[in-house]
């Protein structure tokens, strides 16, 4: 098509044709170009977490790229089924997208992080615990007392809290714990 011979008019037309079909390729290109990267990082994410340790988890690979798979959905969406203009379909894009990072980041990656954090216990969380003496507890030394959790069972090293002797076997309860020993008493049964 010749520019010259045309209209003011029909020239903005044609130039509006042509970036709406260009701005659409630009939209497929990030969606598939994200959505891999996404991807990628879902299955890899362990392995590729080294190169962008640094950014922190407000940075998260898998939310960054997820968010532009949904500015560049959103995009394509926009752009097809609307008669806006391309910049208006790129700002409410990227405020669709914005909302969505944010979405993903409180209902999605603060809940994971605390889940992977939560599943270890720590030996503070022993005290109250029942368990059983495995190593003899002499009244000024220390022994070994084996508790079992939900979730596990823990062999952890003891003095008496009594500063009584404990023979091996006898049913204890974890009265407290300091510098990572747990202090224990005699488990009395009630008749």
């Amino acid at each position: 098509m010749n520019l010259n011979r045309i209209t003011y008019s029909e020239r903005s037309t044609y130039i509006l044709e042509v970036i709406t079909i260009d701005v659409m390729d630009m939209y497929w290109w990030l969606l598939w170009g994200s959505l891999a990267i996404a991807i990628i990082f879902l299955f890899l994410g362990n392995v590729l977490d080294g190169l962008l340790d640094g950014l922190g988890e407000l940075f998260n690979p898998l939310l960054l790229f997820g968010t532009l798979s949904v500015i560049a959905g959103s995009g394509v969406l926009l752009t097809k089924y609307t008669v806006w203009s391309p910049l208006l379909v790129l700002t409410i894009s990227i405020f669709i997208g914005i909302c969505a990072y944010f979405l993903l980041y409180y209902f999605l990656i603060i809940p994971m992080s605390r889940a992977e954090s939560s599943n270890a216990i720590s030996v503070y969380d022993l005290q109250g615990k029942m368990g059983e003496v495995l190593t003899t507890i002499p009244a000024t030394g220390m022994g070994e007392v084996f508790i079992e959790l939900p979730n596990g069972s823990r062999n952890e090293t003891a003095k008496s809290f009594d500063e009584a002797d404990i023979q091996q076997g006898t049913k204890i309860v974890v009265i407290e714990v300091q510098d990572q020993i747990v202090y224990v008493s005699k488990l009395e049964e009630l008749d």
